[in-house]
């Protein structure tokens, strides 16, 4: 994935890698140096019918986030 925004804060939705796709969870936390910034990201866990079963929270490279708009 391409390098994204570097404005990341807590509490943006951002688009997160996730096997061949990608799903859109919230920024929880920023933190480690500027040169490997990571992000915890809150990301619900799906189910067949779409339903969601649970939430994770999973630390992803800054680097790999998207940022998604809002509103």
């Amino acid at each position: 994935m391409a390098t994204m925004s570097k404005h990341i804060k807590m509490g943006d939705k951002v688009a997160v890698p996730w096997g061949l796709d990608e799903i859109v969870g919230e920024v929880l936390e920023v933190y480690g140096p500027p040169a490997r910034r990571y992000a915890m990201v809150r990301v619900p866990i799906h189910g067949p019918a779409g339903e969601t079963l649970q939430e994770e929270d999973i630390p992803f490279p800054e680097d790999s986030l998207r940022p998604v708009a809002t509103g």
